[in-house]
Parts: C-alpha cells; sequence; structure tokens
C-alpha cells in the first residue's frame, strides 16, 4: 500500500470519527495538517490586502476551520487532495466575507462627520489599506467567480485553485496530477474560458 494511500485510509477514519461524533477526531485531524492549512491560508490572505492589514493568518484559519467542520459533517473527501481542495474552498468563503465586512465597515466609517473641503488631504490622511478595499463590483464578481468555480469540473477547478490560489507553477501542477505540462496549460486556458463565459466574457478578478 502506498504513502498516499494510507494518509487517505487514515483521513477517511478521523473524518468517519467526527461524523460519529467524536469530537476529538476533528482534533486529531487539524493537528496531522495544521502547518499545511497554515500556509496554505497565509498565502491566500496575500492576495487580499485590505483583510490582512487588519487580520491575522491564525483567526482567518480558525475561522475556515469552523466553516471546514461544518462541511465534513456531510462530506467526505476521497483523498487527501480532496481534503485540502475543501479546506481552501472555506478559506476562499471567509476571505470574501472579511473582505466584504471590512468594506462595510470603512464606507460606514468614511460617511460620519463633515468631509473637509480639501478632498486630497483627507485622502492622504486615510489608512493606506483602505485604499486597497474591494470595491462593490469586484466583490460582486468575485461573488460569481467563487459559484463558477465551484461548478468546475473536477480536474479543472483543482488546476484553477492551485494556479489562481496558491500560485504553483504549470510543472509542478503536472507533477501532482501526474500529467504532462501541456495538459495542464489545457485545463488551465479551458477552465478561464469556462468562467469567463460564467462572468458575462470580464477578465477574472485579481484575488
Amino acid at each position: 500500500m502506498s504513502v498516499d494511500e494510507l494518509k487517505t485510509r487514515s483521513l477517511h477514519a478521523m473524518v468517519a470519527r467526527h461524523q460519529e461524533g467524536d469530537i476529538r477526531a476533528m482534533d486529531d485531524l487539524i493537528r496531522r495538517t495544521a502547518d499545511r492549512l497554515e500556509r496554505i491560508a497565509s498565502k491566500m490572505l496575500n492576495n487580499f490586502p485590505a483583510v490582512k492589514s487588519r487580520e491575522q493568518t491564525g483567526d482567518v484559519l480558525q475561522n475556515a476551520l469552523i466553516r471546514l467542520t461544518r462541511a465534513l459533517e456531510k462530506v467526505t473527501p476521497n483523498s487527501v487532495r480532496e481534503f485540502y481542495a475543501l479546506a481552501t474552498e472555506q478559506l476562499r468563503r471567509e476571505l470574501l466575507d472579511l473582505a466584504r465586512r471590512h468594506r462595510k465597515r470603512a464606507v460606514t466609517e468614511g460617511n460620519t462627520g463633515s468631509l473637509p473641503n480639501d478632498d486630497s488631504s483627507q485622502e492622504n490622511d486615510r489608512n493606506p489599506a483602505d485604499r486597497n478595499l474591494i470595491t462593490p463590483e469586484e466583490l460582486d464578481r468575485w461573488h460569481d467567480v467563487q459559484v463558477a468555480v465551484e461548478k468546475l469540473p473536477v480536474h479543472l477547478r483543482e488546476v484553477f485553485g492551485l494556479t489562481f490560489y496558491h500560485g504553483w507553477t504549470q510543472v509542478q501542477i503536472a507533477e501532482l496530477l501526474a500529467v504532462t505540462d501541456r495538459q495542464v496549460r489545457r485545463w488551465w486556458a479551458e477552465a478561464c474560458l469556462k468562467l469567463q463565459a460564467a462572468i458575462g466574457g470580464d477578465t477574472l478578478p485579481t484575488p
């Protein structure tokens, strides 16, 4: 039996225990995957500067793990790769919610009190992170992309996620999936075309 098969069996056992109500099972699962999940969370957080300026990686990961715990009550990943894909999905949703929350808070705070006549001076005094806030239009597009990504075939969704969110090279992805880098390029192009069609032909938003 290969190492991957052993890891997958162990994962299935812990998820089954969790679904049966064993409260220690999720602790065991998180303890075994904590380092990798934290690296994923940190890398994804770098793509959300407005969130990164206000949130710590640990807090984002903690909230995403709550989402993951709930998801694993209903879903059993078929492999270790599927488990990390599910965890990444929960991280992405948490970051999008935080981006919306901080933008709403900034707008509310910006509307309080009277505005000075010199708009440029207020812009200079504003928290630099506020200038990186995602606009309502970008958030809407992000939501549309999120929905569209979840509808992609598994192989396209995986290639898109590893490239777009994690910054993996096509060679690295090819090695992971045991295919050629040319095939990865085809899948990446296909995923982008499907997503652009789903959001009305617009270019994909930058995370």
